[in-house]
């Protein structure tokens, strides 16, 4: 499983990182990356035009080929206090 979490800043919290580990935990041997970006220092600035375009649609791709999932966090919550049980 991938999970890409993108959240605020302002909204991290303590809830939120025990939700975090939880998510870690139903897991079992992951890498976790953890990054910090300031969204006036976008990275994918400097891509061209063809660069954009072929990484849009490679994510539309995976996710047509059911490689992503998305939760909110009340289903994030479901879906960690299932894995609990």
């Amino acid at each position: 499983m991938d999970a890409l979490i993108k959240i605020p800043s302002s909204e991290f919290n303590e809830d939120v990182f025990k939700k975090i580990k939880a998510l870690i935990k139903s897991v079992g041997n992951a890498e976790i990356t953890i990054a910090v970006s300031n969204k006036t220092d976008d990275s994918f600035r400097n891509e061209s035009k063809e660069e954009y375009w072929n990484r849009l649609n490679k994510s539309v791709a995976d996710i047509e080929e059911g490689k992503g999932v998305v939760f909110t966090m009340n289903e994030l919550e479901a879906y960690l206090h299932k894995k609990a049980l």
